[in-house]
Formats: C-alpha cells, sequence, structure tokens
C-alpha cells in the first residue's frame, strides 16, 4: 500500500480554452497553445487576494514599511491529463458538472474534464509566503504529457526586477512498514512525498542579466522617454526545466541521447519505483515539480512579470532520480 502526502494529493480540476499564438522572434513556436502567466508585487497590507482556481494572474508581497519583499515560493506542477469518454458515447468531455444534462442522454454530470487540462494559480496570492501553478497538459493519453518552452521578461516600469532560484522538487518514497519481513509479498506499506527529500537546485534567474537581459530598455529622446517607452526582450528560460535524471539507479548519467537521462523536462519525471513491493511507484506518484525561490534582495516593489509558456512538444513519463540541471 501507497500513502501519499498531503501536498502530494493536491489536484484541482481547471477549465479552459486552447489559444492558438501567432508568435515572432522570441516568443513560443507559432501555431502552439500557450499560456500567459503575470506576477506582481503588492503590498502585504492590501488584503488577501481570491484565486478563482484558473486565473492567470499572481501576487508577491512586499512590507510597505520597510519596501522590504517578502520571501515567496512559487510551486508549478502538472498532472497527466488523460482525456476518457465516461459515458462512452464517442464524445468527450461533453457533460461538465454544472447540475445540466448537457448531452441531452438523461444523466448529468458524467462526462466532464479530468484533472491537468487546464493552466491556472491554485493559490495566487503570496502572503503566506506561498504562489501555486499549476500548466496544462495538452497531451490527452496516459503516460505522455506537453513540454513546453518558457519565456520571461518584465512588462511594467523601467529600472524594475525580478529574480528567483531555480529548484527541482521531486516525490520521494520510502518503505515504512513491512510486518512480514518478506520482499514483495503484498503487506509493504510505503510512504511517498514531496517531504521526504530536499530540494535540487539548479540555477538563478535574474531578469537584469539573464540572457542578455529581460528589463525593459528605455528609449532615450522618444516621445515616451518619460515614461519609460521602450521594447522589453524575451528571454528563453526552457532551460531551467531541463534536468538530469538517474534513471537505472547507477550513479552514473549517460550522455548517450538515447539514454534518456540527460536534458529531460523536469515534469515528465515521477520517483523511483520502491524494488521490495508489488507496486510500481513510478507509474503512480506525482509528477516532479519547479520551484521558484524568489530572491528578496534582487526584486523590486513594482515589478511586473510575464510569461509565456508554449506547448511545443510532448515526453513519456518514467521514474528516475533527478540529479541536477541538465547540460545546456
Amino acid at each position: 500500500m501507497t500513502k501519499y502526502g498531503a501536498a502530494s494529493l493536491a489536484t484541482i480540476l481547471l477549465c479552459s480554452t486552447l489559444t492558438v499564438y501567432g508568435g515572432s522572434t522570441g516568443n513560443p513556436t507559432p501555431g502552439s497553445p500557450h499560456d500567459t502567466l503575470n506576477f506582481h508585487l503588492k503590498k502585504s497590507a492590501s488584503g488577501v487576494v481570491g484565486c478563482s482556481g484558473n486565473g492567470h494572474a499572481a501576487f508577491v508581497r512586499y512590507d510597505d514599511t520597510t519596501g522590504q519583499v517578502l520571501p515567496t515560493d512559487i510551486y508549478i506542477s502538472m498532472i497527466d491529463w488523460e482525456q476518457i469518454d465516461n459515458d462512452s458515447d464517442g464524445f468527450f468531455d461533453e457533460d461538465v458538472p454544472d447540475g445540466i444534462d448537457n448531452d441531452f442522454d438523461g444523466l448529468t454530470d458524467e462526462d466532464g474534464i479530468e484533472p491537468g487540462a487546464s493552466t491556472g494559480f491554485i493559490d495566487c496570492d503570496g502572503l503566506d509566503g506561498d504562489v501555486t501553478l499549476q500548466i496544462r497538459d495538452t497531451e490527452p493519453d496516459k503516460g505522455v504529457i506537453s513540454t513546453h518552452e518558457w519565456f520571461i521578461r518584465m512588462s511594467g516600469k523601467p529600472e524594475e526586477n525580478f529574480a528567483f532560484w531555480t529548484n527541482a522538487d521531486q516525490v520521494s518514497c520510502i518503505l515504512t512498514e513491512d510486518p512480514d519481513g518478506i520482499p514483495l509479498s503484498g503487506d509493504e506499506v510505503v510512504d511517498c512525498s514531496y517531504d521526504n527529500s530536499p530540494w535540487v537546485q539548479l540555477g538563478y534567474v535574474n531578469l537584469a542579466s539573464y540572457d542578455g537581459g529581460c528589463v525593459k530598455q528605455v528609449k532615450l529622446g522618444g516621445k515616451n522617454n518619460a515614461k519609460g517607452g521602450g521594447k522589453t526582450p524575451f528571454c528563453d528560460m526552457t532551460s531551467e526545466f531541463e534536468v538530469d535524471v538517474d534513471v537505472n539507479g547507477d550513479g552514473i548519467i549517460a550522455t548517450d541521447p538515447d539514454s534518456g537521462e540527460q536534458d529531460q523536462y523536469l515534469f515528465s519525471i515521477s520517483c523511483v519505483d520502491v524494488p521490495e513491493t508489488t507496486e510500481d511507484e513510478s507509474a503512480t506518484c506525482p509528477l516532479s515539480r519547479m520551484i521558484w525561490e524568489v530572491d528578496e534582495v534582487n526584486t523590486t516593489t513594482k515589478a511586473k512579470v510575464q510569461v509565456f509558456v508554449g506547448h511545443t512538444g510532448t515526453a513519456r513519463i518514467k521514474g528516475g532520480k533527478i540529479s541536477g540541471k541538465g547540460s545546456k
């Protein structure tokens, strides 16, 4: 039997519409579904912000007396979305939970959208120190997820900045009980939780200098000079989501591309199977997640950040131990 911690079981059903992005240089691949996310700095004394669960804006807080940005961790996760025809009528997701018989079959709410299909901030307010974001999976097959291109830039006034450390957080499974002392007998109890292992630090993103700089550039001499006119470039931070993974447990990251150990997409990595049990934990545990740890020193109090997430590829989910950032 496998027990999952509360944080590992936190899932939410979010609903949204796919959009197509026309794109230009420095943005997600043209024609691919994408999500646009916005981060704002907000005074801590201004009250709690309500979150609907499918919004695309979040708030990092700062002390309006001292001007100090408050410690904030931004948790980013995915769920393997599997599109299912729950009522076997040949259609998908045509009768969502709303109390109405949308497909006129005499039943209500029997074919809704499965978890993982939508992007939204589950917790959009960093007043308590945490922000939680779920990124949608656009690949409907079980065991396969969509992969992404990540782009970021400052979107507010010039001379503002946003900085954070990137960390991988992976579920680890620990054998806690084996009453008969016989492996694979079926009475083993395993605890699987994000809390069972420390974060793996991947990198550092400072928009003032990352990838040549992603902050607003002032256009000197223009009519918007006083207001900070000028173009703000996007920075490609996709590599922050690529990790090296020890798949076979030998402690070595194979460089052969066919090994599937170098430069793997973070959200495609589950956990390591516990060999003493009959269950394959790597097939059922939550996927690894990203944590942005806000740098309070180098983040300014009027920062506004825009993030584009392009859904451009796919990857098969697999187990393995994340060892660090990819080689790219």
